[in-house]
């Protein structure tokens, strides 16, 4: 198996972990705290791994575009996850939730056939891409 599906695999065992977690204390607990609070222990954790010598010199080499680009994905973090939160809150299952939020992924997709030139698709992309479509649909509906 090739390490960037394990990687991704790994991911979506922690994502999953922690949208279970959130769905777990969200009934009682705000989720701006659901969201701010976590994001402090990563932003500590951050801070701590950055100033190490490994990266400082890293930090350094970026460019003034590079660091509004790292801006703006800063912002929206914490944006991204209280909707997340709220849509988790919403649900009686967070699957259903995640589902809705997963179409990122076509987002993602058909932008990146804009943004960069390597990206291609192909018939079983598209296929793939109205069962995803088909099945957001029905879950959507029918929750």
């Amino acid at each position: 198996m090739e390490d960037w599906i394990k990687f991704g695999v790994i991911a979506a065992i922690l994502v999953s972990l922690c949208d279970l977690l959130r769905k777990h204390i969200v009934k009682s607990v705000d989720p701006v705290i659901i969201v701010l609070l976590p994001l402090c222990v990563a932003g500590l954790l951050s801070l701590l791994i950055l100033t190490g010598n490994k990266y400082k010199q890293g930090i350094g080499k970026l460019s003034q575009v590079q660091y509004c680009v790292l801006l703006a994905i800063g912002l929206m973090v914490p944006v991204g996850h209280y909707f997340i939160t709220k849509s988790i809150q919403g649900v009686h299952n967070p699957g259903y939730a995640k589902v809705i939020i997963s179409l990122n992924i076509l987002i993602s997709l058909f932008a990146s056939l804009f943004l960069f030139s390597e990206s291609m698709i192909n018939k079983f992309t598209i296929l793939g891409t109205i069962l995803v479509m088909s099945g957001t649909y029905l879950i959507a509906t029918k929750a």
